[in-house]
């Protein structure tokens, strides 16, 4: 069994993916990181995961069309050109890691964007699926963006930060109907909400993730380059609505949102978990968290995640 962290690139439609594979654990489940974004992968993370999950499950991350070294290997062949692609891309990755493993099925973990990847693919291949794991769940784009502005006015006016509420007056009503308004306008929203995630902070994890030297300069390079690579992807997913495809699971679902989170704000989240249907699922609110619980809270998170391992 492989004992250390193995890279790997993936043929899957038409140019080659790029995938980190953990440490393999008798007996445990493969699970499959999808990274958020778009563009923006987290194996970065893939240390502190492997510390934090004791051996749960087999982990691997994955490089999407238009992230990290898939772009770097692939260039502008690997600029997404839709959402479909992207889960048919996901489709193509599920089928190697069954073959690669040998197993039957793998385990979903949908982060952010990477929860629409996740949940598109738990409705249409439920037959491969042992599980979809939810954390920032996006159930609307523009309904998880209002909800998050206001959340982040109130949290600005209680804390009287002006410098936030200047930022946030600049940019007027939101979202925006504009596609362009709004992709100009979600900068300026990222920095002011970034104030009130809670746990560790960016500038810590950044630090774990460079004494753990797994970011190179090829990663910068792809970093750089992801918001012009995944700019017609963005132009979809901005308007992107989960209720839309349904609510019926024929697979086990389980949603792990942090409490506290600005960007996907969990009550949209539990309110659409209340209404789907699933052969199983769990809801656990990690105390403390925001966007990304797995990375603020990650001793919480993990004790969230061995309960759902039971149950698998």
């Amino acid at each position: 069994m492989r004992k250390e962290f193995t890279p790997e690139y993936a043929p899957v439609q038409g140019i080659e993916h790029f995938l980190l594979h953990g440490p393999e654990h008798r007996g445990a489940p493969v699970l499959l990181l999808l990274h958020g974004g778009p563009g923006y992968p987290e194996r970065f993370f893939a240390l502190q995961l492997e510390r934090a999950w004791r051996g749960m499950f087999t982990q691997v991350h994955w490089d999407q069309r238009g992230a990290g070294l898939t772009l770097s290997r692939n260039g502008s062949d690997a600029h997404p050109r839709s959402i479909d692609q992207m889960v048919d891309d996901l489709h193509g990755i599920v089928e190697h890691l069954k073959l690669s493993y040998e197993v039957p099925k793998v385990v979903l973990l949908g982060h952010s964007w990477g929860s629409v990847l996740g949940s598109l693919y738990a409705l249409r291949h439920p037959e491969n699926l042992t599980a979809y794991l939810g954390s920032g769940q996006v159930v609307c784009l523009r309904e998880n963006e209002r909800k998050g502005f206001e959340q982040t006015k109130r949290l600005a006016k209680a804390a009287n930060d002006r410098k936030g509420l200047a930022l946030l007056e600049q940019v007027g009503d939101y979202p925006p109907a504009d596609v362009d308004e709004l992709l100009r306008a979600l900068p300026k929203v990222r920095k002011a909400q970034g104030k009130y995630e809670k746990g560790p902070g960016i500038g810590a994890l950044v630090a774990k993730t460079l004494a753990d030297r797994v970011f190179t300069l090829r990663d910068l390079g792809s970093l750089v380059r992801a918001s012009g690579a995944n700019a017609i992807l963005l132009r979809e997913v901005v308007d992107f609505d989960l209720r839309a495809h349904g609510g019926r699971y024929a697979c086990p679902v389980h949603y792990l949102l942090g409490m506290n989170d600005p960007i996907t704000p969990t009550d949209l989240a539990s309110a659409y978990f209340d209404e789907l249907r699933a052969q199983r699922k769990t809801l656990s609110i990690i105390p403390d968290a925001g966007h990304s619980p797995m990375f603020e809270q990650p001793e919480a998170y993990a004790a969230a995640l061995e309960a759902v391992r039971a149950e698998l």
